[in-house]
């Protein structure tokens, strides 16, 4: 894992210009779609047992990103992603509450919190995927348009 691929990859999310429409558009190295880009900057093959080790591994290095970035761009919010997890749950299954816009719905069935920083066009956010338990943890940067909720 090097910072400096991470880093590049992060400066690319900030450079792209968003669809305005459209399905999204998937491949093994990230997503993208209308108002958004999401790139996968780690991914852990280690067994379930590992889990814990690999989890400290990410958080370490998310850090390490966080912490060039803050030099870039200022201090990043810490956003925890559990009330939009559980509000878009509500509107999946009762078909109630509060709808939860894409990508930040996606983002948050997987990512418990992020760490987030507001471009002038864009919002930046760095995340753990480590919510679905039969799933490797997967390091993730987002950029999007679309307000965080």
């Amino acid at each position: 894992m090097s910072t400096a691929r991470h880093l590049a990859t992060l400066e690319q999310l900030c450079a792209r210009p968003f669809v305005d429409e459209g399905s999204v558009r998937s491949a093994p190295e990230g997503s993208t779609g209308p108002g958004f880009h999401l790139a996968l900057l780690a991914r852990s093959g280690a067994p379930a047992g590992e889990r814990a080790a690999v989890a400290e591994e990410f958080a370490a290095l998310r850090e390490a990103l966080a912490v060039v970035l803050e030099v870039r761009w200022g201090p990043a919010e810490h956003v925890s992603l559990w009330s939009a997890f559980l509000r878009a749950e509500e509107a999946r299954i009762a078909g109630t509450g509060e709808v939860v816009e894409e990508p930040w719905r996606s983002l948050c069935a997987s990512v418990p919190d992020v760490l987030l920083w507001r471009r002038p066009d864009r919002w930046i956010a760095l995340g753990t995927a480590e919510r679905e338990t039969e799933q490797p943890l997967r390091l993730l940067a987002l950029a999007t348009a679309v307000d965080p909720p």
